[in-house]
């Protein structure tokens, strides 16, 4: 890891000393942001749309598309009694894979998540084989293991709320049901999938599980343990330990489909029409970038963007998000053009904000 940040963030020399209750609790208060809880690798969110790279290699591992296959974008799919759009009520009309990662296109992940939903649990086997629903393993405390939502666990916590519904003879879906039972009060249906093909739904993952699988759409499936410590020195400087460096496990991505993967996340950053574009118009490196905007019940959206630059020299993986910051565009895309321009030395302190209003 190159660096970790979480906001707001605190003074560590709070601690260098010892510290009374009221300042510690202040620390961990929700009304001051809880400062001390590390949203980058302990709060588990939905994605958005930087997930859909995650329903691609399933829909092509299971056959289900070819990474050339078209879908035809009309701004709606229906599915059973409901419809699911696009943001913004877009229209894309017939695209395939990369035209879909580059201008986001739900309704094309859409289908692929119904199609999931037929052949099994496909979409979350692909998630947990890239780093999602489980810990990373990364040397700090604290860090949470995400959750991939499939019919197998909702089903199992309905049943607990039934029991626990009957047992307190509360009323099917009420909100004291809710407050007593929790809140998953009906069984997985496909529609449950179709959610989670754009990375909404019951989908918690930190940014860190993002970056993870980035990292592995970068160098080509390679699975890497994230670790902090490279050695242990002396006071004078001098090596006492090198931290020998974790597993890594390999996915075997389909070629085709992972060249088609990364063309579409070029193409987002770097063409007419991408998500985010207008973002990166101007920067000197080729940035592959995804954005996403989830929806967080009664809270604004959040924003997400997760992108990678495949510099021979210095190549890096950047997640960003930020609650209740809107559109991926708008908000996490500029901070991690700010990121990238810190790392590469490029003079660029403006926030390019984007235009683009797509999930």
């Amino acid at each position: 890891m190159l660096a970790l940040g979480s906001y707001p963030s605190f003074d560590a020399n709070l601690f260098a000393k010892p510290i009374d209750q009221r300042t510690y609790d202040d620390l961990n208060s929700e009304d001051n942001g809880a400062p001390l809880f590390n949203r980058a690798i302990a709060a588990g969110y939905p994605t958005g749309s930087t997930f859909k790279p995650i329903t691609a290699f399933a829909a092509v591992d299971d056959g289900i598309i070819t990474p050339s296959t078209v879908l035809n974008d009309g701004g709606v799919f229906k599915y059973g009694d409901r419809e699911f759009k696009n943001a913004g009520d877009a229209v894309f009309g017939p695209l395939a894979l990369p035209r879909a990662l580059q201008v986001s296109s739900d309704v094309f992940f859409y289908q692929l998540g119904a199609a999931a939903n037929d052949r099994g649990p496909i979409i979350q086997e692909e998630a947990r084989d890239l780093s999602f629903g489980k810990p990373t393993g990364i040397d700090l405390p604290g860090e949470f293991g995400g959750l991939v939502p499939d019919s197998k666990w909702r089903n199992s916590e309905f049943d607990k709320y039934e029991r626990c519904r009957k047992k307190e003879h509360l009323g099917y879906q009420t909100q004291a049901a809710l407050f007593a039972c929790g809140g998953i009060d009906r069984r997985w249906t496909g529609g449950d999938n179709v959610n989670l093909a754009v990375g909404q739904g019951d989908l918690q993952a930190t940014p860190l599980q993002l970056a993870v699988a980035y990292s592995a759409i970068e160098n080509g499936g390679r699975v890497v343990t994230p670790h902090l410590g490279m050695q242990v020195e002396d006071a004078a400087g001098r090596q006492l330990e090198e931290i020998r460096r974790p597993a890594k496990r390999e996915v075997k991505f389909d070629p085709e489909a992972l060249q088609a993967v990364r063309d579409g996340l070029k193409a987002a950053a770097g063409e007419s029409g991408g998500t985010s574009a207008d973002v990166f118009a101007g920067f000197p490196y080729p940035v592959y970038g995804k954005t996403g905007t989830a929806e967080r019940g009664l809270d604004p959206d959040q924003s997400w963007y997760a992108c990678y630059v495949p510099d021979p020299v210095k190549p890096i993986v950047v997640v960003v998000t930020v609650e209740k910051g809107g559109f991926g565009a708008e908000t996490a895309a500029p901070a991690a053009r700010l990121i990238l321009s810190k790392w590469f030395g490029v003079k660029d302190d403006e926030f390019h904000a984007g235009t683009s209003a797509t999930r």
